[in-house]
């Protein structure tokens, strides 16, 4: 799969700010964050330490992420409620893959696939899936991305919950385009970006 860089990434949102605007640009291809390859380099270089056995993403989409992950060599399963693409018997019964993406909620995926790790990108905050991932005692792992700015950043049980400890991943944040990110005059053409990726451990009993 072929990504788009960082760098080209900055021409087309400027190009399309020129237009009708980033974000509309976004919404008609249902975008929220943009995997430019070097942000998703950093994610898999977070990831691949880990050694998880059984990551899952949930909330996947079209699974344009989860399969360049898999292209860095992670595993994922791709689940999504609803996904894209043709559809076809998934070969283990039991559920329907849409263009390699299961159609799973989180709580079907959490229970289909028993993760240790789970990803998700821009989850809907009021969802709850991320109560749910946090509260599933076999994810040791949570990739949280989220939508950052005034009132957003994800739900708040990925900051309250004790039992959990939540670090930024910045290399990947440096290089991080989302729907709501924008190029600002003010600061000369500074790129202002608001999507983060936090990696939350589960901390020992």
């Amino acid at each position: 799969m072929l990504l788009i860089g960082y760098a080209d990434a900055l021409v087309l949102l400027a190009g399309e700010e020129g237009g009708e605007g980033w974000l509309s640009y976004c919404e008609r291809l249902e975008i929220y964050q943009l995997p430019t390859a070097e942000w998703v380099d950093a994610l898999a270089g977070a990831i691949l330490p880990l050694g998880a056995e059984r990551p899952v993403e949930v909330g996947a989409g079209s699974g344009e992420l989860g399969r360049a992950l898999i292209e860095r060599g992670i595993p994922f399963a791709l689940t999504d409620p609803a996904g894209t693409g043709s559809a076809g018997p998934d070969p283990e019964g039991g559920s329907v893959r849409l263009g390699g993406v299961e159609r799973l909620g989180a709580r079907e995926a959490l229970e289909r696939h028993r993760p240790d790790l789970v990803l998700s990108c821009w989850l809907p905050f009021d969802s709850g899936a991320e109560e749910m991932i946090l509260a599933d005692p076999g994810v040791r792992w949570y990739l949280a991305i989220v939508q950052t700015g005034p009132g957003f950043a994800g739900s708040g049980a990925l900051w309250r919950n004790p039992a959990w400890r939540a670090a930024p991943i910045g290399e990947a944040d440096r290089w991080s385009v989302s729907r709501s990110d924008y190029l600002s005059e003010v600061t000369a053409d500074e790129h202002a970006r608001h999507g983060a990726a936090f990696l939350l451990t589960r901390q020992a009993p």
